[in-house]
């Protein structure tokens, strides 16, 4: 029995369609049409009597694809052709080595900017708390309870909105952008990606939301709810949970028909379907893009600084042994959870505005000053949170310590 369609699609997206010795690429396109110039070749011949088929594998083993490579037409022939000098062992090395450069082809990931999403269409809401946790951040919510839709929120969806914005700006994130990958890849499951400005497509988005239920995903792409870009050599497909579609308007835009719906967002990838040459991704944001006519504002940070927060310290302020009153869990601004040795100021978020407890970025980006009204530096320690700046009066009584 010869390989199956199967096993050829498999072979032909393992190999990112590249022959695995001279590497070039096997699909040319003339005038839109596709031709295909490579052809899946044997380890181990598929016979006896064929070029290295004296064997004792079985035939369903010499038809696996562990025992078979993709190669473009004039170097099957030379394989074929020259049995000694291309043994069963050098073709075996000659397929890892490959598949190892293939790998280091992968797209390597960039800074993300929450800046190419201008009105959130989309936000996984566990998803998104787990990866902020992970990067040392803590998004404040209420809990969404079980099936509970975003747009059942009301008003309380603006604020969660908001919460969003500030803290996904505030990530340390690092992303691949789709755009630039050129083939699906087992090396990117787990991988954050992000796209701007791309075009989907839906499929199975119901026409009328079902309020209050959750989205039970089969695996089944004819059934699950799910948007999709076509590159020229992959696929790229987000999971859709119609639970955390923000609006009744952000729902016509997931189900649009015609030419789709341009968003911009991240996703992380779960899993690769080599036969579709698929990629599937679990949405976290996704949005509308800014309007080639908004203003763009973007926060810049300045890269003279590593600034060291130390600087701020004075012995004054410490003498006083002050110390803040509980514990801070993250910081009122971009969300960002203290650990042992950050500084946190307990100040305005900005001069004459409500006052916070804020991280060190957040304070350098605004006007550094600290002082009586001003604002005072406290440091986590194991034990505590001791004010260390910005209380530089001499004391004059003892009764005068306080704590914060």
């Amino acid at each position: 029995m010869p390989v199956t369609v199967r096993t050829q699609k498999i072979i032909w997206g393992e190999f990112a369609a590249r022959c695995a010795l001279c590497r070039e690429h096997l699909i040319e396109r003339d005038s839109g049409a596709a031709s295909l110039i490579g052809e899946v070749a044997h380890i181990v011949g598929e016979r006896e009597g064929a070029p290295r088929g004296n064997s004792n594998m079985l035939l369903a083993e010499r038809n696996a694809p562990k025992n078979l490579m993709l190669v473009c037409l004039k170097h099957h022939k030379v394989i074929d052709d020259n049995e000694t000098e291309y043994p069963i062992e050098r073709l075996h090395k000659l397929k890892e080595e490959f598949l190892a450069w293939l790998e280091a082809q992968l797209t390597p990931a960039q800074r993300w900017s929450a800046g190419i999403i201008n009105q959130y269409s989309y936000l996984n809401v566990p998803r998104l708390d787990e990866f902020a946790a992970m990067l040392g951040y803590q998004i404040r919510h209420d809990t969404v309870l079980g099936a509970t839709h975003l747009s059942e929120l009301n008003y309380e969806l603006n604020y969660l909105m908001r919460q969003y914005h500030r803290v996904l700006g505030s990530l340390p994130m690092k992303s691949v952008p789709v755009k630039q990958i050129e083939f699906a890849h087992e090396g990117y499951i787990g991988q954050i990606v992000s796209f701007e400005r791309l075009r989907f497509r839906n499929r199975n988005v119901p026409m009328y939301r079902p309020e209050g239920q959750m989205t039970a995903f089969t695996g089944d792409l004819i059934r699950d709810p799910h948007l999709y870009h076509a590159f020229p050599d992959w696929r790229f497909v987000i999971n859709i949970d119609l639970r955390w579609i923000t609006t009744s308007t952000a729902y016509g835009l997931m189900r649009s028909g015609g030419a789709g719906t341009l968003f911009s967002g991240f996703a992380r990838i779960n899993a690769v379907d080599f036969e579709t040459k698929t990629m599937l991704a679990t949405g976290l944001a996704i949005g509308l893009p800014p309007s080639f006519l908004d203003q763009v504002h973007e926060v810049k940070t300045s890269k003279a600084e590593p600034f060291d927060m130390s600087e701020f310290e004075d012995d004054i302020t410490k003498s006083r042994q002050a110390e803040w009153v509980g514990d801070v869990a993250s910081c009122d601004g971009c969300g960002k959870i203290f650990v042992e040795g950050d500084y946190m100021v307990d100040g305005p978020l900005r001069r004459g505005r409500t006052w916070g407890n804020i991280c060190e970025r957040c304070f350098l980006s605004g006007d550094r000053r600290l002082g009586i009204g001003l604002g005072q530096l406290f440091k986590k320690t194991p034990t505590g949170w001791p004010m260390v700046g910005g209380y530089p009066e001499t004391l004059s009584d003892p009764s005068d310590e306080a704590e914060f």
